[in-house]
């Protein structure tokens, strides 16, 4: 069984992976306000001196594994992610 690892700071939202999923493993999950997630992505930029909260952005569409017995590990959605914000684990 395979676990898909997303970096959601390198994520742009293509949909990339999904659409190159030739088992559809990876589906684009969409931001529902109404969910715990909310509307708004927020982080700490923990690479600057005052570690300040870097401004929320709002939430798009990600990648998610949503059938991981479908997954094979073939790396096709690793290798097509423009940003490399894909990492697929044992």
């Amino acid at each position: 069984m395979y676990t898909l690892k997303l970096n959601s700071k390198e994520c742009i939202s293509c949909g990339i992976c999904a659409d190159v999923c030739e088992l559809r493993a990876i589906e684009m999950r969409i931001c529902n306000s109404n969910t715990v997630e909310g509307k708004c992505l927020m982080y700490t930029g923990l690479n600057n001196l005052f570690n300040s909260e870097l401004p929320p952005n709002e939430m798009m569409s990600f990648p998610l594994m949503e059938n991981s017995l479908l997954c094979n590990g073939c790396l096709i959605c690793v290798n097509e992610c423009p940003t490399s914000a894909l990492v697929i684990c044992e």
